[in-house]
C-alpha cells in the first residue's frame, strides 16, 4: 500500500453502507484512503450500515430529514476537512442548491459518479447542474465512457476517471454459506426495474441450463421481491430457480458459480462483475452503455452482449455451457484480467487526484 506523509483529513460522505454496489465502493475508497493514513471519517446519512468501514463512523442517520443536514455542515466545520468526498445520488435540485451554498462551502468537494444516467447525479435542472460544475473540485466517473459524456454533454473538463477496485483481502469466505447441493449461474444484485431480473428468468425458462442441471441463482432483495417469487412459481421450472435475499458477502457464491450473468437496463461500472472475474468466475453481460466493455473482453474472460438483446442473452448463456473450450479459456483468464482495477493501482489514483502522492 501507498502511504502518504502529511496526515490528511477526509470526510467520505454518502447516504448508508448497505445493499448496493455504490455503498460498497463508498465502503472501498475510504478503506485506501485508511491504509494510506489519512484521517478517514465516513459519514452516513441513513442508519444502515452492513458493510465495513475505517477510520471514525459518523452517523446522522438517528437526525430528522432536515435537521440531519445542519448536522452535516456543523460535523464539517468543526473538523475542517482538507477534502470532501460525496457519494450521494444528486436527484433533488433545491437540495443540491444547499450543499453547493451552504453545506459543502469552503471545503474542497469532489463528486464521485456511479450510473451513466447522469440525471441522478446532476440533477434534471440544467442551472443547478452548471453550479455543481462551477464550484466541484473534481468529479470522480467509474468508467471512462461516462467521463467522456460528461465532457460532451456538459462541457467539464476537469472530470477524472478512477475505476472500481478489487483486493484479496476483501475476497474471505463465508463460514454461513451452505455448499448448494447443484450447479448454478447467478445474477446479484437490487430487486428492482431496472436490473430486470423478470427477463432474465424468462430467457433462463428458454435456454438448455436446466436441461445440464445448472440452476439459475439470484442474490438480492428490494421491491420486486415479491412479483419475481410468484413469477417463479408460476413456472414449470421453479425447482430450478432460486431467489436467496441480499447477502452482505458474495464471494463464495460467485466463486462457485458457472458464471455471473448480468441483464441491467443500464450500469455505471458494476462492482459485481469485477467480484465474480477476481474469484475466477466468467462473466455474461450486456455491453451497456457503460462499465462492462471495460471490465470483459469477448470471449476472453466472458461475453458481451448486444445491449438489451435478450435473444443474443439466450445465445450466450447457452454458448457458455455448450463450449468446454471457450468455457475454460474465459475461466483461465478471469481473474487476470482483473489486475488494472487493483487496490494499489486504484489507490494510486486516488492520492494522485489530491496531491498525496509520494513518488
Amino acid at each position: 500500500m501507498v502511504k502518504q506523509e502529511k496526515k490528511t483529513k477526509i470526510a467520505l460522505v454518502g447516504y448508508k453502507l448497505a445493499q448496493g454496489g455504490q455503498e460498497r465502493v463508498f465502503s472501498t475508497v475510504a478503506g485506501l484512503f485508511y491504509d494510506s493514513g489519512c484521517d478517514v471519517h465516513v459519514v452516513v446519512l441513513e442508519d444502515e450500515i452492513e458493510y465495513p468501514y475505517f477510520g471514525t463512523l459518523k452517523n446522522l442517520g438517528n437526525y430528522s430529514k432536515f435537521q440531519k443536514y445542519f448536522q452535516l455542515r456543523k460535523y464539517l466545520k468543526t473538523n475542517q476537512f482538507d477534502y470532501v468526498i460525496d457519494f450521494r445520488y444528486r436527484i433533488n435540485p433545491l437540495m443540491e442548491v444547499l450543499f453547493i451554498h451552504y453545506i459543502y462551502v469552503g471545503f474542497k468537494s469532489i463528486y464521485t459518479i456511479h450510473s451513466s444516467k447522469l440525471d441522478l447525479y446532476f440533477t434534471k435542472n440544467s442551472a443547478v447542474a452548471r453550479q455543481i460544475f462551477k464550484k466541484v473540485y473534481s468529479i470522480v466517473s467509474v468508467s471512462i465512457a461516462m467521463n467522456e459524456t460528461i465532457k460532451q454533454d456538459y462541457y467539464f473538463t476537469k472530470g477524472v476517471v478512477i475505476s472500481n477496485s478489487i483486493s484479496e483481502k476483501a475476497v474471505v469466505s463465508d463460514a454461513g454459506n451452505k455448499q448448494l447441493p447443484f450447479n448454478y449461474c447467478i445474477a446479484v444484485g437490487r430487486l428492482v426495474a431496472l436490473k430486470q431480473f423478470d427477463k432474465l428468468i424468462e430467457v433462463y425458462c428458454q435456454t438448455d441450463l436446466y436441461k445440464n442441471e445448472i440452476h439459475l441463482l439470484i442474490l438480492g432483495d428490494g421491491v420486486e421481491k415479491e412479483s419475481l417469487q410468484k413469477q417463479i412459481e408460476s413456472t414449470e421450472l421453479s425447482a430450478y430457480i432460486h431467489l436467496l435475499g441480499f447477502k452482505a458477502n458474495t464471494f463464495e457464491f460467485l466463486k462457485k458459480a458457472k458464471f455471473l450473468v448480468l441483464t441491467s437496463q443500464y450500469e455505471g461500472f458494476p462492482m459485481v462483475i469485477l467480484e465474480a472475474l477476481h474469484v475466477g468466475t466468467p462473466v455474461i453481460s450486456f455491453d451497456c452503455e457503460t462499465g462492462p466493455n471495460e471490465m470483459i473482453r469477448d470471449e476472453f474472460n466472458g461475453l458481451l452482449v448486444e445491449n438489451q438483446n435478450f435473444g443474443a442473452l439466450k445465445t450466450a448463456m447457452n454458448k457458455l455451457i455448450m463450449d468446454k473450450e471457450l468455457y475454460n479459456f474465459c475461466k483461465h483468464n478471469a481473474k487476470e484480467s482483473t489486475a488494472p482495477f487493483s487496490e494499489d493501482t486504484i489507490q494510486r489514483k486516488w492520492l494522485d487526484l489530491l496531491n498525496l502522492s509520494t513518488n
